[in-house]
């Protein structure tokens, strides 16, 4: 299941980087604005760079699975970004273009409210917690803009997701295609969230990605021990069709775990 939390969030800038130290996690000051997420500081506060928060409550929806879990997912967060959940520091990220996923199963109350609270740091030319823009990779962001540069933007500027997912599940998956057999090297991470081992199956199939009738599947079953597992499987598609650019033909590979 997934829960979009984008929509409208609150915003406050910290020019002063007293935020952590006054708490503002566990709730929003009373200067902060509405915004909307996803999106940049830079709308509410235009011309702003350095440290802001971002507040957002919700009510999270009771999970359905035994031992199931609940995962805070951000597609991008640029730069740095640091995550607390009812007042509690879930984790922290750094890298504006790269999504990253929390647990937080420990500290999320089902079918109540729930405050999320984001640090988000969009560098400057003076450091701040040891990071200067310059040093960063940046692209072609500058401070002040000038002609061929890009404005230095910042803050959650993808989607932002509450999944509830089951305690075993696929948390990755890539696929190797040889062209000249038709044959889909395949490999995917389990993870199994839970204290104990479990014996489960995990399902591959391909498919065209348009029309989705089933070309291949292979099924298998695995020992899953506690953290993450490696499961390796190849599907062969007869008479494979090649992406061209007059003809974009895709294939799609699915992959399905239970226990």
């Amino acid at each position: 299941m997934v829960i979009s939390l984008d929509g409208e969030w609150l915003l406050a800038t910290d020019p002063h980087n007293i935020g952590r130290e006054r708490q503002w996690y566990a709730r929003p000051v009373p200067e902060a604005k509405p915004t909307r997420v996803p999106w940049i500081i830079q709308e509410a506060f235009p011309g702003y760079h350095g440290v802001a928060w971002y507040w957002r409550e919700f009510v999270a929806s009771a999970n359905p699975y035994t031992q199931g879990r609940y995962l805070l997912r951000f597609w991008a967060v640029d730069y740095q970004a640091e995550v607390w959940l009812n007042g509690a520091l879930m984790g922290e990220h750094e890298g504006g273009e790269t999504p990253f996923v929390l647990d937080v199963t420990d500290v999320i109350q089902p079918e109540a409210n729930n405050r999320l609270a984001v640090r988000v740091l969009n560098p400057t030319h003076e450091p701040i917690d040891g990071i200067v823009l310059n040093q960063t990779p940046h692209r072609n962001k500058v401070i002040p803009y000038t002609a061929g540069g890009s404005y230095n933007h910042g803050g959650i500027v993808d989607s932002v997701e509450l999944l509830v997912v089951p305690a075993v599940r696929v948390e990755d998956l890539f696929v190797q295609p040889e062209i000249e057999t038709g044959v889909l090297r395949i490999q995917a991470n389990v993870h199994n969230a839970q204290n104990s081992s479990v014996r489960g199956s995990i399902e591959f199939m391909v498919a065209p990605a348009t029309s989705g009738e089933t070309l291949a599947v292979i099924r298998l079953v695995r020992e899953v021990p506690p953290g993450d597992t490696l499961i390796e499987a190849h599907l062969q598609v007869g008479n494979p069709r090649l992406w061209e650019l007059n003809d974009p033909y895709l294939y799609r590979v699915t992959a399905r775990v239970w226990t």
